[in-house]
């Protein structure tokens, strides 16, 4: 079995269980594996209780945007999404969130940043992981630069003023990917 797959099968045996234990599978720590482009990689990392995997795109020094997207949730619907902010030089993150209280995922989504030392990010939520999106924001707002939201109609906005973005469920990739891009560009970075 080539190393890749064995890596692969690895993380996704610890997200099964619910807890990725970087002592279970040492050569997991760091482990960049190819998926679509030699830009993305599936990496572990011990942010919150459980330690999450997360696939990331662009360059690693371009603005960092967040897509959260729920448990069990498949990757290839923010594909396209994800290639079109590396494409314009953003560093796009997609973390696989687990099963919880969305308030317990925002707190994941802050602690995310903490393991990756990252100050802030634009944040991007689809369905139930919009929820999270939100969470993190009320949560600690001088780390979320701005919100897009997609499938928020009629979704409450209430909390710190966070720069939002409510896309229809039906928006296309472009639309999501336009409207973060803006938010990168106009927000108020602290570095």
């Amino acid at each position: 079995m080539n190393e890749t797959r064995r890596l692969f099968l690895l993380s996704a045996l610890a997200g099964m269980a619910g807890v990725a234990s970087l002592a279970f599978a040492p050569a997991l720590a760091g482990a960049a594996l190819p998926l679509h482009s030699a830009t993305d990689a599936l990496r572990a990392v011990a942010a919150a209780q459980p330690a999450l995997s997360y696939h990331t795109a662009g360059p690693e020094n371009g603005r960092p945007i967040v897509l959260a997207r729920s448990h069990g949730q498949s990757i290839e619907g923010y594909a396209e999404i994800a290639n079109l902010l590396a494409a314009q030089g953003h560093h796009v993150l997609l973390p696989q969130l687990r099963d919880a209280d969305p308030a317990l995922l925002g707190q994941d989504l802050i602690a995310f940043l903490d393991a990756l030392h990252m100050p802030e990010a634009v944040f991007i939520g689809a369905g139930e992981a919009l929820h999270a999106a939100q969470a993190a924001a009320k949560l600690r707002h001088t780390r979320v630069i701005g919100l897009v939201l997609a499938g928020a109609e009629g979704a409450s906005t209430s909390g710190p003023a966070v720069p939002t973005f409510i896309l229809p469920a039906k928006a296309t990739a472009q639309q999501i990917a336009e409207s973060a891009a803006t938010l990168v560009r106009d927000g108020k970075w602290r570095t």
